[in-house]
């Protein structure tokens, strides 16, 4: 797996807690990695269970724990599915989430399948050999490999695209999901991680330079940058239209920030190296992948 950068660096926001609050804090088998939120549930992937925990939003307890494959790391909805990337197989495993059953597991030819977003018809997986996979979810087959920039991490679908991070090309990969081609290389700084689209533009979590960046949909050019205070890692990045969540690896925490004006909201502590972020039931859940735990986390 990656070594990230930066490890418990110093964080000293520059908003103080005050508009976010921990609403609980959920034990779940160890490296909890990827979250998403579907069929009423949060779904967490964890690497060293082999599997993924799906929590109930109105308990704030686990209800079902289901293995998929070996080292699962990314995971998204979609189709009435939960999917998950297990990474060391190179696979992705299709979930009924009713029954718990995993109805197909698909073989990706690329390495390392890590980053997952639903959208345009198709599921969209990020391989760390420097790929995109596209599954068709009426076939559960992969119908497309895209070449994008190294070390690509996450995913994002919306405003007619599919958006994806390369780590290591401090770049955003824009794929038009009618031919299957990167259209645009967007330069975004060092260590893009976490992306989320909205109606306000494209958000892209900068790791190594402790920002948040806005890039607008249209043109792909970046729009704004938000610093995020010193020491910052910005990972998962997830936005509900109204504020935009972001994952601080770094500072053990997750910054609500407004989407419309950019303006840092507050912050409220998590557990140790948050990594992926989701939105629903209110709030943001983000998985401490050091911590085996996954946090909820509501506005004031």
């Amino acid at each position: 797996m990656r070594v990230l950068a930066a490890l418990f660096a110093s964080t000293a926001l520059v908003a103080a807690p005050g508009a976010v609050r921990l609403a609980a804090t959920i034990p779940t088998p160890p490296q909890p990695i990827g979250v998403t939120f579907g069929a009423g549930s949060v779904w967490t992937a964890s690497f060293d269970f082999g599997g993924v925990v799906r929590v109930d939003p109105a308990t704030n307890s686990v209800s079902a724990r289901i293995k998929t494959g070996r080292g699962p790391i990314g995971v998204a909805f979609g189709a009435g599915s939960v999917w998950v990337a297990n990474w060391l197989e190179n696979t992705v495993a299709r979930v009924d989430p009713a029954s718990g059953k995993v109805l197909a597991r698909i073989k990706v030819t690329a390495t390392g399948p890590e980053g997952m977003a639903f959208g345009a018809g198709a599921l969209w997986v990020s391989n760390k050999s420097g790929s995109v996979s596209r599954i068709d979810p009426r076939t559960n087959r992969q119908v497309a490999l895209i070449t994008v920039g190294p070390e690509p991490r996450y995913l994002a679908v919306g405003a007619g695209s599919v958006w994806v991070t390369s780590y290591d090309g401090g770049e955003v990969d824009r794929i038009s999901p009618k031919t299957n081609r990167v259209v645009q290389k967007i330069l975004v700084g060092p260590g893009p991680q976490g992306i989320s689209v909205d109606r306000h533009g494209v958000w892209v979590g900068v790791f190594l330079d402790g920002s948040l960046v806005r890039l607008d949909s249209r043109t792909g050019r970046v729009a704004k940058r938000i610093p995020l205070g010193g020491g910052a890692g910005a990972e998962g990045v997830a936005s509900d239209g109204r504020s935009v969540w972001v994952a601080d690896y770094n500072g053990a925490s997750v910054i609500r920030v407004d989407a419309t004006t950019g303006r840092l909201l507050g912050h409220a502590l998590t557990g140790p190296q948050p990594r992926g972020i989701a939105v629903g039931a209110g709030g943001a859940w983000v998985a401490n992948s050091a911590g085996a735990t996954l946090s909820h986390v509501v506005p004031r």
